[in-house]
């Protein structure tokens, strides 16, 4: 594997990463790092996701993470109804992904209902 030649290139292929999971996953099918890194003002966020607005991606592929910054930063760039999700990846690891635990359990409240309509317990 090449050796990046800086931060924000290793951050730029981490969002890259996460938008391949996206479209791998079905979850929105377009989905890629945002352009101009998140300098547009009606979209804030490291990834476009034209047909997922319910979430939005904070990207850091760091060593050292101040993750309680890094929180912050991604519940800021939420507006309205969205939910922040943070992803965090360092060197020879695989990512985390971190979210408000009150979006994880309604998230499992809604897969623990879905599973029931379907007949799968």
């Amino acid at each position: 594997m090449p050796k990046l030649k800086s931060p924000k290139q290793k951050g730029r292929r981490f969002e890259a990463e996460i938008a391949a999971l996206y479209r791998h996953h079905h979850i929105d099918d377009s989905a890629q790092p945002m352009p101009m890194s998140g300098a547009m003002s009606f979209h804030k966020g490291d990834l476009l996701k034209k047909n997922d607005h319910e979430f939005v991606d904070e990207c850091k592929n760091q060593e050292k993470v101040s993750l309680w910054e890094c929180w912050s930063q991604a519940k800021a760039q939420a507006k309205g109804l969205q939910k922040p999700v943070l992803h965090i990846r360092r060197n020879h690891t695989p990512p985390i992904t971190i979210m408000d635990t009150d979006d994880w359990f309604q998230l499992r409240v809604e897969l623990m209902q879905l599973r029931r309509q379907v007949g799968i317990d």
